[in-house]
Protein backbone atom coordinates (compact mmCIF):
# COMPACT_ATOMS: atom_id res chain seq x y z
CA UNK A 1 0.00 0.00 0.00
CA UNK A 2 1.20 3.52 -0.86
CA UNK A 3 2.29 5.54 1.88
CA UNK A 4 1.94 9.87 0.66
CA UNK A 5 4.07 12.10 2.40
CA UNK A 6 2.35 15.48 3.84
CA UNK A 7 4.26 18.81 4.52
CA UNK A 8 2.99 22.26 5.31
CA UNK A 9 5.15 23.34 2.23
CA UNK A 10 3.32 21.78 -0.25
CA UNK A 11 0.03 22.40 1.00
CA UNK A 12 0.27 25.67 0.86
CA UNK A 13 1.88 25.76 -2.45
CA UNK A 14 -0.91 23.89 -4.06
CA UNK A 15 -3.34 26.45 -2.29
CA UNK A 16 -1.00 29.18 -4.02
CA UNK A 17 -0.45 31.18 -0.73
CA UNK A 18 2.45 31.89 1.52
CA UNK A 19 3.89 28.77 3.64
CA UNK A 20 3.19 29.26 7.97
CA UNK A 21 4.43 27.37 10.64
CA UNK A 22 0.87 25.70 11.01
CA UNK A 23 -2.56 25.25 9.56
CA UNK A 24 -5.59 24.95 11.46
CA UNK A 25 -9.14 23.21 9.81
CA UNK A 26 -12.39 22.12 11.77
CA UNK A 27 -13.49 18.68 11.08
CA UNK A 28 -16.10 19.57 9.20
CA UNK A 29 -14.16 20.79 6.12
CA UNK A 30 -14.33 18.10 3.08
CA UNK A 31 -11.47 18.83 1.60
CA UNK A 32 -9.01 18.26 4.54
CA UNK A 33 -10.77 15.42 5.64
CA UNK A 34 -10.49 13.54 1.95
CA UNK A 35 -6.66 14.00 1.99
CA UNK A 36 -6.85 12.59 5.93
CA UNK A 37 -8.53 9.37 5.02
CA UNK A 38 -5.81 8.41 2.91
CA UNK A 39 -2.75 6.70 5.18
CA UNK A 40 0.00 9.15 4.85
CA UNK A 41 3.79 10.81 6.92
CA UNK A 42 4.28 14.17 7.68
CA UNK A 43 6.52 16.63 8.31
CA UNK A 44 4.96 18.44 11.11
CA UNK A 45 2.83 17.57 14.25
CA UNK A 46 -1.05 17.47 14.45
CA UNK A 47 -2.99 17.89 17.04
CA UNK A 48 -6.74 16.91 16.70
CA UNK A 49 -9.68 17.77 19.39
CA UNK A 50 -13.04 15.84 19.02
CA UNK A 51 -15.91 17.80 20.16
CA UNK A 52 -18.64 15.70 18.47
CA UNK A 53 -19.34 12.69 17.27
CA UNK A 54 -16.98 9.10 16.54
CA UNK A 55 -13.50 8.73 14.01
CA UNK A 56 -11.42 6.06 13.23
CA UNK A 57 -7.89 6.88 13.83
CA UNK A 58 -4.78 4.58 12.47
CA UNK A 59 -1.43 5.39 13.91
CA UNK A 60 1.18 2.96 12.97
CA UNK A 61 -0.44 -0.39 13.23
CA UNK A 62 -2.96 0.55 15.90
CA UNK A 63 -6.45 1.78 14.82
CA UNK A 64 -8.44 3.63 17.49
CA UNK A 65 -11.94 4.81 17.26
CA UNK A 66 -12.43 7.85 19.37
CA UNK A 67 -15.34 9.79 21.14
CA UNK A 68 -16.27 13.42 22.29
CA UNK A 69 -13.78 14.65 24.71
CA UNK A 70 -11.17 12.56 23.20
CA UNK A 71 -7.57 14.27 21.86
CA UNK A 72 -4.93 13.01 19.90
CA UNK A 73 -1.53 13.90 18.80
CA UNK A 74 0.29 12.76 15.92
CA UNK A 75 4.36 12.90 15.60
CA UNK A 76 6.58 13.82 13.17
CA UNK A 77 6.64 10.74 10.77
CA UNK A 78 3.84 8.82 12.17
CA UNK A 79 2.44 6.59 9.85
CA UNK A 80 -1.62 7.66 10.04
CA UNK A 81 -4.94 7.82 8.83
CA UNK A 82 -8.48 8.85 10.43
CA UNK A 83 -11.87 8.38 9.07
CA UNK A 84 -14.84 10.44 10.44
CA UNK A 85 -18.40 10.23 10.42
CA UNK A 86 -21.04 13.17 9.19
CA UNK A 87 -21.46 14.26 12.74
CA UNK A 88 -18.22 14.59 13.75
CA UNK A 89 -16.71 17.60 14.84
CA UNK A 90 -13.50 18.87 15.81
CA UNK A 91 -10.31 20.81 15.13
CA UNK A 92 -7.36 20.03 13.73
CA UNK A 93 -4.35 21.91 14.40
CA UNK A 94 -0.81 21.20 12.20
CA UNK A 95 2.19 23.10 13.28
CA UNK A 96 6.07 22.23 12.11
CA UNK A 97 9.28 21.12 14.22
CA UNK A 98 11.15 24.39 14.09
CA UNK A 99 7.75 26.29 16.19
CA UNK A 100 9.43 25.36 19.60
CA UNK A 101 12.30 27.49 20.43
CA UNK A 102 11.57 26.47 24.59
CA UNK A 103 13.81 24.03 25.46
CA UNK A 104 11.36 22.28 27.59
CA UNK A 105 9.10 21.86 23.97
CA UNK A 106 11.96 20.85 22.24
CA UNK A 107 13.30 18.23 24.80
CA UNK A 108 9.57 16.83 25.39
CA UNK A 109 7.76 16.86 22.32
CA UNK A 110 11.28 15.82 20.08
CA UNK A 111 12.98 13.60 22.09
CA UNK A 112 10.03 11.84 23.19
CA UNK A 113 11.07 11.65 26.56
CA UNK A 114 9.31 9.07 28.74
CA UNK A 115 7.63 7.53 26.12
CA UNK A 116 5.14 10.44 25.32
CA UNK A 117 4.42 9.27 21.90
CA UNK A 118 2.31 6.49 22.88
CA UNK A 119 0.13 8.26 25.55
CA UNK A 120 -0.25 11.76 23.65
CA UNK A 121 -1.06 9.46 20.54
CA UNK A 122 -4.40 9.39 22.12
CA UNK A 123 -5.78 10.44 25.29
CA UNK A 124 -9.04 10.78 26.65
CA UNK A 125 -10.23 14.21 28.47
CA UNK A 126 -12.12 14.97 31.69
CA UNK A 127 -14.62 17.35 31.12
CA UNK A 128 -13.03 20.40 32.19
CA UNK A 129 -9.70 19.22 31.36
CA UNK A 130 -11.19 18.62 27.53
CA UNK A 131 -12.76 22.02 28.28
CA UNK A 132 -9.75 24.17 29.29
CA UNK A 133 -8.28 22.60 25.87
CA UNK A 134 -10.81 23.01 23.36
CA UNK A 135 -10.68 27.00 24.96
CA UNK A 136 -7.43 27.15 23.53
CA UNK A 137 -8.34 25.57 20.66
CA UNK A 138 -10.96 27.94 19.58
CA UNK A 139 -8.95 31.02 20.42
CA UNK A 140 -6.18 29.85 17.56
CA UNK A 141 -9.24 28.81 15.17
CA UNK A 142 -10.35 32.68 15.82
CA UNK A 143 -6.89 33.98 15.58
CA UNK A 144 -6.19 32.01 12.31
CA UNK A 145 -9.64 33.52 10.44
CA UNK A 146 -8.41 36.71 10.59
CA UNK A 147 -4.85 36.64 10.14
CA UNK A 148 -2.18 39.22 10.80
CA UNK A 149 1.30 39.79 11.99
CA UNK A 150 -0.16 39.55 15.51
CA UNK A 151 -2.53 36.95 15.25
CA UNK A 152 0.05 34.74 13.92
CA UNK A 153 2.31 35.40 17.09
CA UNK A 154 -0.61 35.13 19.25
CA UNK A 155 -1.27 31.18 17.49
CA UNK A 156 2.11 30.20 17.77
CA UNK A 157 2.15 31.51 21.89
CA UNK A 158 -0.81 29.44 22.31
CA UNK A 159 -0.08 26.47 20.28
CA UNK A 160 2.47 26.32 22.82
CA UNK A 161 0.42 26.59 25.89
CA UNK A 162 -2.42 24.43 24.86
CA UNK A 163 1.17 21.29 24.19
CA UNK A 164 2.23 22.36 27.85
CA UNK A 165 -1.15 21.56 29.33
CA UNK A 166 -1.69 18.46 27.27
CA UNK A 167 2.06 16.90 28.13
CA UNK A 168 1.28 17.92 31.98
CA UNK A 169 -2.21 15.89 31.60
CA UNK A 170 -0.33 12.98 29.81
CA UNK A 171 2.47 12.82 32.62
CA UNK A 172 -0.06 11.94 35.32
CA UNK A 173 -0.80 9.00 33.23
CA UNK A 174 2.07 7.47 32.18
CA UNK A 175 3.58 4.36 32.83
CA UNK A 176 6.96 3.68 31.61
CA UNK A 177 6.55 -0.39 31.95
CA UNK A 178 4.80 -0.64 28.92
CA UNK A 179 7.55 0.72 26.81
CA UNK A 180 8.61 -1.71 24.14
CA UNK A 181 12.08 -2.69 23.82
CA UNK A 182 12.06 -0.97 20.50
CA UNK A 183 10.52 1.97 21.29
CA UNK A 184 12.70 1.93 24.14
CA UNK A 185 15.96 2.38 22.04
CA UNK A 186 14.38 4.75 19.76
CA UNK A 187 13.65 7.30 22.88
CA UNK A 188 17.05 6.85 24.00
CA UNK A 189 18.17 7.34 20.55
CA UNK A 190 16.35 10.75 19.72
CA UNK A 191 17.34 11.84 23.69
CA UNK A 192 20.93 11.08 22.89
CA UNK A 193 20.88 13.70 19.75
CA UNK A 194 19.44 16.23 21.80
CA UNK A 195 22.23 15.67 24.10
CA UNK A 196 25.37 15.64 21.39
CA UNK A 197 24.14 16.42 17.90
CA UNK A 198 26.32 19.53 18.06
CA UNK A 199 29.31 17.68 17.94
CA UNK A 200 28.49 13.91 17.51
CA UNK A 201 26.87 13.27 14.10
CA UNK A 202 28.15 9.05 13.57
CA UNK A 203 25.48 6.49 13.50
CA UNK A 204 28.55 4.54 14.89
CA UNK A 205 28.76 6.96 17.84
CA UNK A 206 25.10 6.47 18.73
CA UNK A 207 24.76 2.72 18.12
CA UNK A 208 27.97 2.43 20.75
CA UNK A 209 26.45 4.56 22.84
CA UNK A 210 23.13 2.26 23.10
CA UNK A 211 25.57 -0.91 22.95
CA UNK A 212 23.78 -1.98 19.53
CA UNK A 213 25.04 -2.91 16.12
CA UNK A 214 24.74 0.46 13.83
CA UNK A 215 22.33 -2.19 11.51
CA UNK A 216 19.83 -2.92 14.48
CA UNK A 217 19.74 1.08 15.40
CA UNK A 218 19.14 1.43 11.39
CA UNK A 219 16.15 -0.78 11.28
CA UNK A 220 14.55 0.32 14.63
CA UNK A 221 14.56 4.31 12.78
CA UNK A 222 13.54 2.44 9.37
CA UNK A 223 10.52 0.80 11.46
CA UNK A 224 9.36 4.05 13.38
CA UNK A 225 9.82 6.95 10.90
CA UNK A 226 10.64 5.42 7.43
CA UNK A 227 14.12 6.94 7.80
CA UNK A 228 17.51 5.74 8.31
CA UNK A 229 19.73 6.96 11.70
CA UNK A 230 21.77 9.12 9.79
CA UNK A 231 18.89 11.45 8.68
CA UNK A 232 17.37 11.75 11.81
CA UNK A 233 20.56 13.27 13.17
CA UNK A 234 21.07 15.44 10.25
CA UNK A 235 17.09 16.64 10.31
CA UNK A 236 17.90 17.62 14.00
CA UNK A 237 21.28 19.85 13.33
CA UNK A 238 19.18 20.92 9.86
CA UNK A 239 15.86 22.51 12.30
CA UNK A 240 18.32 24.20 14.75
CA UNK A 241 20.06 25.73 11.92
CA UNK A 242 16.55 26.91 10.82
CA UNK A 243 15.83 28.26 14.34
CA UNK A 244 19.13 29.96 14.85
CA UNK A 245 18.21 31.48 11.44
CA UNK A 246 15.72 32.60 12.41
CA UNK A 247 15.89 34.07 15.84
CA UNK A 248 18.89 33.99 17.06
CA UNK A 249 20.27 36.81 15.05
CA UNK A 250 23.76 35.38 14.44
CA UNK A 251 25.65 35.41 11.63
CA UNK A 252 26.53 32.40 9.62
CA UNK A 253 30.26 32.09 10.71
CA UNK A 254 28.53 32.06 14.51
CA UNK A 255 25.82 29.55 13.71
CA UNK A 256 28.69 26.97 11.89
CA UNK A 257 30.73 27.33 15.23
CA UNK A 258 28.07 26.87 17.36
CA UNK A 259 27.15 23.79 15.94
CA UNK A 260 30.43 22.31 15.26
CA UNK A 261 30.69 22.99 11.65
CA UNK A 262 34.62 23.15 11.23
CA UNK A 263 33.96 27.02 9.09
CA UNK A 264 30.92 28.62 7.56
CA UNK A 265 31.25 26.70 4.00
CA UNK A 266 30.74 23.63 5.96
CA UNK A 267 27.55 25.35 7.05
CA UNK A 268 26.98 25.84 3.30
CA UNK A 269 27.66 22.65 1.82
CA UNK A 270 25.34 20.86 4.61
CA UNK A 271 22.28 23.09 3.68
CA UNK A 272 23.14 23.43 0.46
CA UNK A 273 23.24 19.10 -0.12
CA UNK A 274 20.35 18.75 2.51
CA UNK A 275 17.83 21.51 0.63
CA UNK A 276 19.77 22.80 -2.63
CA UNK A 277 19.83 26.38 -1.21
CA UNK A 278 22.56 28.51 0.58
CA UNK A 279 22.12 29.18 4.48
CA UNK A 280 20.64 33.09 3.04
CA UNK A 281 18.06 31.73 0.96
CA UNK A 282 17.15 29.47 3.71
CA UNK A 283 17.09 32.54 6.39
CA UNK A 284 14.84 34.55 3.69
CA UNK A 285 12.57 31.56 2.90
CA UNK A 286 11.99 31.19 6.85
CA UNK A 287 11.40 34.77 7.34
CA UNK A 288 8.76 35.11 5.03
CA UNK A 289 7.08 31.64 6.98
CA UNK A 290 7.94 33.13 10.83
CA UNK A 291 7.87 36.75 10.69
CA UNK A 292 5.61 38.43 8.31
Amino acid sequence: MEILDYSLKKYFKTKNSPCLSFNIYELQQGEHCVEEEKLHRSDYFQVIILTKGTLTQQIEHKTTNLTSNYLSVIFLHQINAMTINKDTEGIVIQFDEVLFCSDLLKNELIAYNDDLINKLNHVKLSDTAHAKILDYAIQIVNFYKELSAIKKEQIRFYIKIMLLEIIEMAHQTIDTSQTTNQLDYFVRFKTLIEADYKTKRTVTYYANALNITTKKLNSICKSKTSKTALNIIHERLLTEIKRLLVFSGKNHKEIAFDLGFDSPSALNKFVNTKLKETPSELKEELSQIYKQ
